[in-house]
């Protein structure tokens, strides 16, 4: 087979750069229970379809400028997993060529994803190679294309595939224009007597339009304002696909927008809540609290990380199931298996892995879970200063300034001198520049001393037994604490939980950092969660809000 360098297609790419699998049944998964069904004893504003619109935030223009969105690994991996039917071992080491994406809080944030020779090359490799692979397996092509060709000069299978792909890479469908170029890459398939030639063209001109790797929201003006923008009903589907799922949208999801089942809000909302009930919607909302957190990747032996992490997505899908999302914070059991119990010294019933009741005071809610505690994790051992700083940034959503330029954060502090017990050495009274912030963190950090890296508990230092772990911390101006579960109840206590999460809510639908043109729409996410702890409730409202389906020009 011969492969054809498509200059046209990574020009598309370079132009993208600067341009301004079927809904689960919901009775087959627990994201489905207890559900809203949209109803309000308010029936004046009820939608002619019977939906509520949220208060506050469903004015169009409640959302702050959204910067064109270039999709992350994971989003390709997800995506080209359902379209291409690949698997890890093929795809893995292809996205490795690829830039990484952010590294601060969310991996979507626009802001950082600058064009640049690696991602060319990277995502030309990729193209070619899935291109090549898929082209020269002819069970395979015929099962991505959705028919066998007769022959090399088969024109009718290659419309076909290529109309097929394009409507779910693109996530819209072709036009007959658009068709007609990809049929016409038949010749090549003559020329060569192969028709896995044009077939390879198509795969690769596709995955490397900038309408795939980018997502294009066009939209119509609103009342001539050529920065404000209503989405149509495919832009508002990859929107919703993208935010619940993690993916572009199904073929079955396409065919909802085809029939215009997404022209009212009502309708919007229907077709989420059926995407919520699906397990990708699950996992997107797992994999964004473990970002939020800091505990996505676990830098442990591979078994513990796998075991911790999923402690921590049991206890997730729990609050998330329950409609109750702080429980998360205050839980009186968790989720163990051998590795876990053996770790944290807790038995199983029965020996069977499962839900365990904390044994005593000294665990309790999610900030006990060695991976929310790993974050601390330096120096090979734990740093007070940052378990402090992941709670009082992370959880509360305070702003800690960055430490002073002269200040060398690499090196383990020794205020004491090295042999010091860790108090002392973390003593930064004498530091004026350090010492406000120090005063803040630390003291957060302290409480949590008890756990090691991993959260495994202990009495003293590592290395130095002579310096007990008194357990004791303080959140400023808030209240101290003793230990894991009593600072999860205190962070409940001090009411910013709701509000800190919907700021990250918000920043991971809309891939940056809020700014104070967003303040309005979040304190109205925030009124809607603390009402009911509902976060999947709020999602839903979200996504089927009039803000949602517009857009504000912002920076590409």
């Amino acid at each position: 087979m011969k492969t054809t360098t498509l200059t046209l297609a990574t020009l598309a790419l370079l132009l993208g750069c600067n341009e301004s699998s079927s809904p689960a049944n919901a009775d087959t998964d627990p994201m489905a229970e207890g559900g809203s069904d949209g109803d309000d004893d308010d029936d004046d504003d009820d939608d002619d379809d019977g939906h509520v619109p949220a208060d506050g935030f469903d004015e169009p223009d409640a959302f702050g400028p959204v910067g064109m969105r270039r999709l992350t690994k994971t989003e390709l991996r997800n995506t080209l997993t359902m379209v291409l039917e690949t698997d890890a071992a093929e795809l893995d080491p292809l996205l490795d060529l690829l830039p990484a994406d952010s590294s601060e809080l969310f991996d979507n944030d626009y802001s950082v994803q600058t064009p640049s020779q690696p991602l060319i090359e990277g995502m030309n490799k990729l193209a070619e190679s899935l291109a090549e692979n898929i082209a020269e397996d002819a069970n395979r092509l015929a099962s991505v294309f959705g028919c066998a060709p007769s022959g090399p000069s088969d024109e009718a299978c290659l419309r076909t595939g290529a109309t097929r792909l394009g409507r779910l890479l693109l996530r819209r469908p072709l036009s007959s224009a658009e068709a007609d170029v990809y049929a016409s890459f038949i010749a090549e398939a003559e020329a060569e007597d192969d028709f896995a030639t044009a077939a390879a063209m198509v795969l690769e001109a596709l995955l490397l339009d900038g309408e795939f790797i980018y997502r294009v929201e066009e939209g119509e003006p609103v009342d001539g304002d050529e920065d404000f923008v209503r989405l149509d009903d495919y832009e508002l589907l990859s929107r919703m696909s993208f935010l619940l799922w993690g993916s572009g949208p199904s073929t079955e999801l396409l065919d909802l927008a085809d029939a215009g089942e997404l022209s009212t809000p009502g309708g919007v909302y229907e077709i989420a809540e059926t995407m919520v009930a699906d397990q990708r919607a699950l996992t997107q909302l797992q994999r964004m609290h473990a970002m939020w957190l800091g505990y996505a990747s676990l830098p442990l032996a591979p078994q513990l990380a796998d075991s911790l992490r999923n402690e921590t997505d049991k206890l997730v899908e729990r609050a998330l199931v329950d409609r109750d999302w702080l429980s998360m914070f205050t839980a009186t059991d968790t989720w163990l298996d051998e590795t876990l119990s053996a770790h944290y010294d807790i038995a199983l019933p029965d020996g069977q892995a499962g839900w365990v009741a904390y044994p005593d005071k000294r665990r309790g809610g999610l900030m006990s879970h060695g991976s929310v505690l790993a974050y601390g994790m330096k120096f090979s051992d734990t740093s007070p200063s940052m378990r402090g700083l992941g709670v009082w940034s992370r959880m509360l959503c305070n702003a800690v300034p960055p430490p002073p330029a002269t200040v060398d954060t690499g090196v383990p502090p020794d205020g004491a001198g090295a042999t010091a017990c860790k108090t002392e050495r973390y003593d930064m009274r004498e530091k004026v520049e350090c010492a406000s912030c120090h005063e803040i963190i630390d003291g957060i950090g302290f409480g949590l001393e008890n756990y090691g890296p991993a959260g495994e508990w202990r009495t003293s230092e590592p290395n130095n037994p002579d310096c007990d772990i008194s357990g004791y911390g303080e959140i400023p101006s808030i209240g101290e604490f003793a230990g894991a579960g009593a600072l999860g109840e205190l962070l409940v206590e001090t009411g910013q939980l709701e509000g800190c999460m919907m700021q990250n809510l918000y920043q991971f639908t809309i891939g940056r950092a809020p700014n104070p043109e967003d303040v309005p729409i979040l304190d109205a996410l925030t009124t809607s969660f603390e009402d009911d702890d509902d976060l999947v409730g709020v999602v839903l409202e979200l996504v089927a809000s009039d803000a949602f389906r517009h857009r504000r020009v912002g920076e590409s």
